[in-house]
């Protein structure tokens, strides 16, 4: 079984694909075989917990038009494979791109920085926004 995490703004298969990976509304769960989708809300708004609610949902692939260094490190560790959609389409154009093979590797970070990527809220005794040089 195959399970594809897309990026969305809303909780419909036609409505259009987030922005940004952290940043997106609700996660789109793709089953590729039986063609069965779930929509998880993004509660956190933060690379690191997509990528542990998509690792969690047993997916093996990730579409975003936009990811940061950090979240893209996250679904790297996890084994999750990341493919860039282009910006305004809706979340069944990017599975159709998806199963075309039509999606670019996600293979460096991509847009404007927008979360603190490079995880630095987790060292002793920084400040994210000086860490992360913002």
């Amino acid at each position: 079984m195959s399970k594809v995490a897309v990026m969305m703004l809303e909780n419909n298969v036609k409505a259009q694909m987030s922005a940004h990976f952290g940043k997106a509304e609700w996660v789109m769960v793709a089953d590729t075989e039986c063609h069965a989708f779930d929509f998880l809300k993004n509660e956190a708004a933060n690379g690191r917990s997509v990528v542990e609610m998509v690792s969690s949902h047993n997916c093996t692939d990730a579409i975003f038009s936009e990811i940061g260094n950090g979240a893209l490190g996250h679904l790297k560790a996890e084994g999750i494979r990341g493919w860039v959609a282009p910006s305004n389409i809706s979340g069944q154009q990017a599975l159709e791109m998806f199963e075309h093979l039509q999606l670019r590797a996600a293979d460096t970070a991509s847009g404007r920085p927008a979360g603190h990527g490079c995880c630095c809220a987790k060292q002793a005794g920084s400040e994210a926004t000086s860490c992360c040089g913002r």
